[in-house]
């Protein structure tokens, strides 16, 4: 077997003397290569299927970006800010029942990676959005709305350019690899400068040229995550949502482009603006139960379990975790 299969077997070994029940990763669905291996020679399913849309950020005049505060206005569309608890009931409320939701919500929306959660909804209808400030319960919601949090990746890779500076591990490193992964696939798509994903700034050759530099003349990026909407207005207020995440990220420096990702049967995928501004990959998720595990289960149920069943199925309506972007 080749370099790649005895990759993935060592990774999974380290897995599974670390406690692990299953193992899961992503790829784009034109790597035939990378999707070959995980499906014919090490027997992963594919579990969910996913669109990344990424837009540049989109310049607005200084008066339209220079003071955004908790309530966005834009034509007849309010954008409101809610508070933490507001935001970890609300979704808890309403997305509890997507086919993958974290356990975690509240850690991930008091992260100080998260700018925030906001609701998209028609001035018209203000009276039909209430909110308890007595508990933070979201007692009334209008006819149509769309929720949104987000994550800056901007300010996770400076942790990381820094840490990395200093020769010391960090749980970020990660994201060096996925700004590698914007160069090669997102710039051309969006016809901006490939940058050199090369931290110094010597050898290396590169197609950045010019003056694209290189990843260490910070580059970054807002992730839009949690995105959820009811209604039948949706297409207004995503393009609504979109406007303001490109006024907030001009706000943010180093910050290049607006990336978000849904599932491809999530209902409100069908809204996201088809502007040609607005590029997409297509992902592929892959699950793998572990073999001590499933015998074990096996062993106790004599039948396929819940989890196997779950495993089936094609899983399409989730909720990205912005830490595993």
């Amino acid at each position: 077997m080749g370099i790649g299969f005895n990759l993935v077997k060592s990774v999974e070994e380290w897995m599974m003397r670390n406690g692990a029940h299953y193992t899961f990763l992503a790829t784009e669905k034109s790597n035939v290569a990378s999707t070959n291996l995980f499906t014919t020679k090490c027997n992963y399913i594919n579990f969910a299927s996913l669109v990344i849309f990424v837009q540049p950020v989109l310049s607005t005049s200084s008066s339209s970006s220079s003071n955004l505060s908790s309530r966005g206005h834009q034509d007849n569309i309010k954008i409101e800010k809610l508070h933490i608890e507001q935001a970890i009931s609300f979704y808890n409320n309403r997305l509890r029942s997507k086919d993958m939701y974290p356990t975690d919500i509240d850690s991930i929306l008091k992260e100080k990676l998260s700018l925030g959660t906001w609701v998209s909804y028609f001035k018209e209808e203000d009276k039909e959005w209430l909110i308890n400030n007595n508990d933070d319960f979201v007692t009334k919601t209008p006819s149509s709305w769309v929720v949104f949090s987000v994550w800056n990746s901007c300010e996770a890779y400076k942790i990381d350019h820094i840490r990395n500076k200093q020769s010391i591990s960090h749980p970020l490193k990660f994201f060096h690899a996925t700004l590698s992964h914007a160069k090669e696939k997102i710039f051309p798509r969006l016809k901006m400068p490939i940058l050199s994903c090369s931290s110094s700034g010597g050898g290396g050759g590169g197609s950045g040229g010019g003056g694209g530099g290189s990843v260490g003349n910070p580059f970054g990026f807002l992730f839009l995550y949690g995105l959820y909407g009811e209604g039948e207005r949706l297409g207004e207020l995503m393009k609504s949502v979109l406007r303001f995440a490109s006024r907030l990220a001009e706000n943010v420096k180093h910050c290049k482009v607006i990336m978000t990702e849904l599932g491809v049967s999530d209902p409100l995928i069908e809204h996201v603006p088809q502007e040609p501004s607005i590029s997409c990959i297509q992902d592929l998720w892959y699950l793998k139960k572990m073999n001590n595990v499933a015998a074990a289960d096996r062993d106790r149920h004599n039948d396929i379990n819940d989890d196997e069943l779950m495993m089936m199925r094609q899983i399409g309506n989730v909720f990205v975790d912005p830490r595993d972007f």
